[in-house]
């Protein structure tokens, strides 16, 4: 993984970044975390964010009622994409990582309530489009979380299917 300069410039111009909730640097134009506060979501607009994606759902124990209106109050796009954390759905995770694809060009905050949901689909990300060793995608996501049955069971769904693809093309 080469991204230790860039993240080292992000976290040079921008260190409060780094103390938002499970944040994870994944790179130039991507970074991960739980749920930021009003504050954080400033923080993330000052560091040049340009999107904002929520992997929640509006019932979550740390909701910030009214993040959407805070986020476009602050210049960024925001997207929320609920996925049930404990009965995610293949095609909704799979919805998120192509949107997420989709917004390659932008630099994109990606997050849920605690960061659980968000590095797994990471997991997958960094593997399929980022060619990271399996080995060392599996130890960022473990600075989170180990993934439970029912996300074991998305991410191998997932794996499968950029396997799939990757045999086609």
């Amino acid at each position: 993984m080469n991204h230790k300069s860039q993240d080292t410039q992000l976290m040079s111009t921008h260190p409060a970044l780094a103390d938002i909730l499970a944040f994870q640097y994944i790179h130039e134009n991507l970074s991960t975390s739980g749920q930021p506060s009003f504050d954080e979501l400033a923080l993330i607009a000052d560091a040049g964010f340009e999107v904002v994606i929520n992997l929640a759902l509006t019932d979550a124990s740390n909701v910030l009622v009214g993040e959407d209106r805070r986020v476009l109050e602050l210049g960024m796009d925001y997207i929320n994409l609920p996925l049930l954390f404990d009965r995610p759905s293949y095609t909704q995770a799979l919805r998120a990582l192509d949107t997420l694809k989709s917004l390659q060009d932008k630099k994109v905050w990606l997050h849920c309530a605690l960061n659980m949901r968000v590095s797994s689909l990471m997991y997958m990300y960094r593997i399929h489009h980022l060619m990271i060793d399996e080995a060392d995608a599996k130890a960022l996501l473990s600075q989170i979380w180990i993934p439970n049955a029912e996300w074991s069971e998305i991410i191998k769904q997932l794996d499968q299917h950029y396997l799939g693809q990757l045999q086609t093309d």
